[in-house]
């Protein structure tokens, strides 16, 4: 989950962590560069939920927190995601669209 969400580049949640930043709203030129060479990092939260799961085990629908930090700001979000298992083993994951 985490990595479907830190592949997309333009989420909401690192949006609003790096607009956020004290770095993002210093003007001067080398925290502007300093500032596109960071990396969001992200954390998922301790407790996942399983909210729903299908008759046949091999899809289920959850919920948990995940965060990320850019910079000196850190945001988080509660996110849903659903998690299935194909017949022959190879699982996949998406995430439910969030907004701020």
């Amino acid at each position: 989950m985490l990595q479907t969400v830190s592949d997309d580049h333009n989420n909401a949640l690192v949006k609003y962590a790096a607009k956020n930043s004290n770095v993002a709203k210093s003007s001067d030129a080398n925290l502007e560069a300093e500032k596109s060479k960071q990396q969001p990092s992200y954390v998922l939260g301790e407790k996942i939920v399983t909210t729903s799961t299908s008759e046949n085990k091999r899809t289920l629908k959850c919920s948990g927190s995940m965060s990320v930090t850019v910079g000196d700001t850190k945001a988080s979000k509660e996110v849903n995601f659903t998690v299935q298992q194909s017949s022959d083993g190879k699982i996949s994951v998406s995430v439910d669209p969030f907004q701020f």
